[in-house]
């Protein structure tokens, strides 16, 4: 009888404490049936880490048919005009409805979906590996995974060459998207990568590369934050 009511026990909290990994919510909202949340993780964590965040988050969110739990990493900001990327989803739907996607059990054993919408950690590992040969030589500033077109950008410069600044877009089999010598300039002590003749450009600060476009100089579109 102890055992037993010790496995009750178990499973009935084996989503209530909170997860070790850390994370933040940074925003909520109502979708059909249910709550959409926008959970903030330090770092490319593990599928079972997510799910796990995903399973306590649904307690919280008992009185909701489905809850959807997008995941996104930091230097992703809601202000930016193209929103945050969301590099993981995690999905309760309404227990009453059959959904193939539902294919996964959490510790309490409800099913959910999960699908990595960007690089997995295993993914990004491998992207942060690549080498390619025009960056023999050349000191690298930073390497920035991007969810949206899963490519890797890279930005470095030439000691040899004045510190010519380069940005290399790689695709996920290393191949080359984009190779810009960017034209730097200073705008009220602001240094900016201009990569466009429309004027598109980028600024790299506190290891976060932002992008702004020529149609809107003012306001961010994405930022991506520095990747190791």
């Amino acid at each position: 009888m102890k055992k037993l009511l010790l496995l009750c026990l178990v499973a009935l909290t084996a989503c209530n404490s909170k997860p070790k990994t850390p994370f933040e919510i940074l925003k909520s909202e109502k979708i059909k049936d249910g709550i959409r949340l926008d959970v903030q993780v330090h770092n490319r964590i593990s599928k079972p880490d997510l799910i796990a965040i995903a399973c306590y988050l649904r307690n919280d969110s008992a009185d909701y048919k489905t809850l959807q739990v997008d995941y996104i990493l930091p230097g992703q900001s809601h202000k930016n005009k193209g929103g945050v990327t969301v590099y993981a989803t995690a999905t309760y739907h309404d227990k009453a409805l059959v959904v193939p996607a539902d294919t996964i059990r959490d510790k309490n054993n409800d099913l959910l979906g999960f699908e990595f919408v960007g690089f997995s950690p295993e993914q990004a590992k491998k992207m942060l590996t690549i080498e390619h040969q025009e960056m023999t030589g050349k000191h690298i500033n930073g390497r920035f995974l991007d969810d949206a077109t899963k490519t890797t950008t890279i930005i470095y410069e030439d000691k040899h060459n004045d510190n010519q600044l380069y940005i290399l877009e790689l695709d996920a089999d290393g191949q080359v998207v984009s190779a810009i010598q960017p034209m730097e300039v200073t705008v009220k002590g602001v240094k900016k990568m201009v990569v466009s003749r429309e004027g598109d450009y980028m600024t790299l600060k506190d290891s976060i590369l932002t992008m702004y476009s020529g149609a809107n100089m003012n306001q961010p579109f994405r930022s991506l934050k520095q990747s190791l």
